[in-house]
C-alpha cells in the first residue's frame, strides 16, 4: 500500500508539474523596467510552455491594504503582457501584498512568481531562410521583402528586444549600399476595415526613425501603412502563424 501511495503521488506530481520564474519591480511600481522586460523574452523566448498562475508580493513598507492593491496590479501587468505576446490567458492570479516571508533584501520581494508548465514538442525541422542582404542584393526595382523575426508589443510601435538584429542589419545594408531607396511598409493582421489605431503606420514609422537616427538620409527612405488591407492569409486568420505572417512590416525596392 505505502509503494502504491508513492508511485500515485509521483505520478501526480510529473502531472501536474509546474515550474517558476520570477520578475522583479521598482519601488511603488507595478510595470516592469526594460532590463526585465528583455529577461523575460529571453527565458521564454525559445520554450513551449502553459502559463497556469500568477502570483504578486510587495515589500513592507506600506499599509497591508495598499500592498494587496499593488501586487495584484503586477500580476494584472504580467497576465496583460502574456496576453498579447502568447495568446495565453493565465487562469489563475494571486495578489499576496507582504503577507509572506520577507526576505531582508527588500527588492527581492517585490516581484510576481510565474507558474507555467512546459509542453514537450518535436524537434521542427530547421530551415535557413536566404539572408536579408542576400535578397537585397537579388532584389529589383518594385521588389517587397519581409522583415522577417520584427516583432512588436501588440498594438504598439514598440520593438521587442529581439528584434534589434533585423533593424541593424537593414542598417548595415543600406550604408553598404548607397544608392538603395526602399519604401518601409507596414501591415496588420486579424480584422478587416480601417487601422483604428495607426498601428501599421506606426510600426512602419519606428524602423523609418531607426534608420534616420542612425544618419540614413531621409531622401532615401519613405513610409506607408496598408493596414489589414494586402493580407498574405485570408481575414480571419485560421493559426496564429497566419496571424504572425500578416502582421508584418516590408520595404519596398524604390531604386537600387
Amino acid at each position: 500500500m505505502k509503494n502504491l501511495l508513492f508511485l500515485l503521488l509521483f505520478i501526480g506530481s510529473i502531472a501536474c508539474g509546474q515550474t517558476k520564474f520570477t520578475v522583479y519591480f521598482d519601488t511603488d511600481s507595478y510595470q516592469l523596467k526594460t532590463s526585465e522586460l528583455t529577461r523575460f523574452d529571453d527565458f521564454f523566448r525559445n520554450k513551449n510552455v502553459k502559463f497556469i498562475k500568477l502570483v504578486g508580493y510587495c515589500d513592507a513598507r506600506a499599509s497591508n491594504v495598499y500592498n494587496d492593491s499593488l501586487s495584484l496590479r503586477r500580476t494584472e501587468f504580467l497576465y496583460q503582457l502574456i496576453d498579447k505576446t502568447t495568446n495565453q490567458k493565465v487562469t489563475e492570479m494571486v495578489g499576496q501584498g507582504e503577507n509572506f516571508q520577507q526576505d531582508p533584501t527588500l527588492a527581492l520581494n517585490r516581484k510576481v512568481d510565474i507558474f507555467y508548465t512546459e509542453i514537450p514538442s518535436e524537434e521542427p525541422v530547421k530551415v535557413t531562410p536566404a539572408s536579408l542582404n542576400s535578397q537585397v542584393s537579388n532584389a529589383k526595382v518594385g521588389d517587397k521583402l519581409i522583415l522577417k523575426n520584427l516583432y512588436f508589443y501588440n498594438r504598439s510601435g514598440i520593438l521587442r528586444p529581439e528584434s534589434k538584429p533585423v533593424v541593424e542589419e537593414l542598417l548595415a545594408i543600406m550604408r553598404a549600399n548607397p544608392k538603395l531607396k526602399i519604401e518601409i511598409q507596414g501591415h496588420i493582421c486579424c480584422q478587416l476595415g480601417a487601422d483604428e489605431e495607426d498601428t501599421a503606420k506606426t510600426r512602419a514609422i519606428t524602423v523609418y526613425n531607426y534608420l534616420i537616427d542612425n544618419q540614413i538620409n531621409k531622401s532615401r527612405l519613405s513610409y506607408t501603412s496598408f493596414g489589414s488591407s494586402k493580407p498574405i492569409h485570408p481575414i480571419p486568420e485560421k493559426t496564429e502563424d497566419e496571424r504572425n505572417a500578416n502582421r508584418r512590416v516590408e520595404i519596398q525596392i524604390i531604386e537600387n
